[in-house]
């Protein structure tokens, strides 16, 4: 039964894949948003855990928003919606029109990084439209290892795998991450790494993350420590009307003071501040559904 439900679950994403692939760009965005708003109805746990989230950083006082947690969480939804219309639409039908509505600023940082030829590793989150940020590199002849987990349905993992690196990227998985991306970098390639989301405590560090403390991964750290590879953050903005801003910054800074353990939480701490940033400043493009804040081992 289990099987059955996969391959149902393929062909439902693949026909709605078709569906923004085929309509007219704006669209195609527009029933995006919409479907995108619909689901959080029925995900109601999951709308439940983005509103806790943002309060909880509100009251923290480590955000500040000009609308209610309520509009924060719709349009949350709505961006999702129209990312993957987006995504379907490069993937399908290699609609050039979306790439070319990405403004690029700040690529000349990582053009000069990558030619020290030790690697380069972009952090970034769970922000704006992740997916289409590596498609756009590669697009633009700078191809990513992205690594993530494989998806729980094998048929679909296959499914999106391909997609992804249609355009000249490669996936590392998850449970081989550590290995493949020493290979990527020492061959002086670039790899992408999400550092937003809550990890097992032997794979993290607790630093504070929007005022409370959090498991994060230390991967990115002891990679880069390990290779010298540079870090740099990389992130993407909506800008309305099917315009995005690709911006690259500039390299991060490691600590090195001979005490591995210190400096490694340290240089993640500097690494997550990037994603907390990007928070403050578009709150509503941040996967607030995840359960980011899980309890503290002692």
């Amino acid at each position: 039964m289990r099987k059955i439900g996969w391959i149902i679950e393929v062909g439902l994403v693949s026909c709605l894949m078709s569906l923004f692939a085929v309509l007219p760009f704006r669209v195609s965005l527009s029933l995006g948003e919409f479907l995108g708003t619909l689901c959080s109805i029925p995900f109601k746990r999951r709308r439940s855990i983005a509103l806790d989230n943002i309060k909880g950083t509100i009251d923290r006082g480590h955000l500040r928003i000009d609308s209610t947690p309520e509009d924060i969480v719709a349009r949350h939804f709505a961006n999702l919606g129209r990312s993957f219309a987006e995504i379907s639409r490069v993937l399908l039908k290699k609609d050039r029109r979306v790439i070319e509505n990405i403004t690029f600023e700040g690529i000349e940082d990582y053009i000069n990084a990558r030619q020290r030829g030790k690697g380069v590793i972009f952090i970034t989150g769970h922000c704006g439209n992740w997916e289409l940020m590596a498609i756009a590199m590669a697009w633009k002849g700078y191809p990513v290892s992205v690594i993530a987990r494989p998806l729980d349905n094998p048929y679909m993992d296959r499914v999106i795998g391909a997609l992804r690196t249609r355009f000249g990227n490669k996936v590392i998985s998850k449970w081989g991450a550590l290995r493949g991306s020493l290979r990527a970098l020492r061959a002086g390639e670039t790899i992408g790494i999400l550092i937003d989301q809550s990890v097992v405590p032997d794979e993290g560090v607790i630093i504070e993350f929007l005022g409370k403390k959090a498991y994060t991964t230390k991967m990115p750290a002891l990679i880069a420590m390990k290779t010298g590879a540079a870090v740099i953050p990389a992130f993407i903005n909506y800008l309305g009307d099917g315009r995005h801003k690709f911006s690259v910054g500039k390299e991060i800074g490691l600590q090195d003071t001979g005490n591995n353990e210190q400096d490694i939480i340290e240089n993640t701490r500097r690494f997550s501040a990037y994603i907390e940033d990007y928070i403050r400043q578009t709150p509503s493009e941040w996967l607030w559904m995840h359960r980011r804040w899980k309890p503290i081992r002692q």
